[in-house]
């Protein structure tokens, strides 16, 4: 596969930090699930970008659209606690979600965001901004750590000592943690000298201009959707579910995998992934979007029908 080149003049990128799947994640799944509608479906998600890119006075399409609850947290952070729920890691098991306590979290976001959608009489701006909304927080449902935690905020208080981040690395020396190594898992690989690289990058853009750089990487995320249709077809979906057994598959991936195969701490405390662990993880995260992307498809074919 042909990776995208990093403009050197490029001013700064808007890395991720460790707030769900990176921005191209998100597309991925929203590719996914645009592959999966009916065309009265297309015709409805047409309608809703339309009115929310009226109120946004922006340019969004359905693919880039699921990076907009990530785009805007540099204006507010009204949403900051609806993209993950912590649930917690334990050696004695894994215990059913009741949610976070009084913030409203990733299970309770999600539910509102579907409730609003079957609305009949809600207005079409309001189901607009809902649909968005729904893009993201359903992909961020699917990420282990977003409904895994092991007393550190799902993973970003551990350092984690082999990470090569293209994105990142123009800004900071520094690796960085195991949540940001999930949010990235679907495109890791194991290079030379240990080091866990991304297979493609991220496109750079002004920090302030999100979708120039999702615009920029619609035609790799058209790529890199279809490999991991082939690779993972329909049949990988167990079922439908809902927010709350979304979470619970995510925390048991969590718990299994992403804490329980986590090799040991170094003598600093910080951790060097395995190549093993790369690859698996790497396989598990691709699963995951895959899912992610289903699901979403055939839910917006079920709530348009209606």
């Amino acid at each position: 596969m042909k990776k995208l080149l990093l403009p050197l003049l490029a001013m700064l990128t808007l890395a991720s930090s460790a707030f769900a799947w990176d921005p191209l994640g998100h597309m991925l799944i929203a590719q996914i699930a645009e592959d999966q509608l009916t065309p009265e479906a297309k015709t409805k998600v047409a309608e809703a970008m339309a009115e929310f890119n009226k109120k946004e006075g922006a340019d969004y399409d359905f693919v880039s659209a699921a990076c907009w609850m990530d785009d805007i947290r540099a204006r507010t952070r009204q949403y900051n606690s609806w993209h993950f729920v912590n649930l917690p890691f334990t050696k004695a098991g894994t215990p059913v979600p009741e949610g976070s306590g009084a913030k409203p979290d990733l299970i309770w976001a999600t539910q509102q965001c579907l409730d609003k959608l079957a609305e009949t009489d809600a207005p079409a701006v309001e189901k607009a901004e809902a649909m968005v909304m729904l893009l993201h927080l359903e992909g961020d449902a699917h990420q282990p750590l977003h409904a895994t935690a092991d007393k550190d905020s799902g993973g970003n208080r551990r350092e984690v000592n082999n990470l090569k981040n293209p994105e990142v690395d123009l800004l900071f020396s520094k690796g960085t943690n195991l949540h940001y190594f999930w949010d990235s898992a679907y495109r890791r690989n194991y290079e030379a000298g240990d080091i866990s690289n991304v297979e493609y990058a991220t496109p750079l853009h002004e920090p302030d201009q999100p979708l120039a750089g999702h615009k920029d990487a619609l035609k790799l995320v058209r790529e890199w959707a279809s490999d991991i249709e082939k690779d993972f077809p329909k049949t990988v979906v167990p079922d439908e579910g809902d927010p709350k057994s979304w979470a619970l598959e995510s925390h048991q991936i969590g718990f299994d995998f992403a804490y329980g195969k986590l090799p040991k701490p170094q003598p600093d405390h910080t951790y060097k992934l395995t190549k093993e662990y790369v690859s698996q993880s790497r396989e598990i995260a691709r699963q995951q979007i895959a899912i992610a992307g289903y699901r979403l498809g055939a839910l917006l074919n079920k709530l348009y029908e209606k």
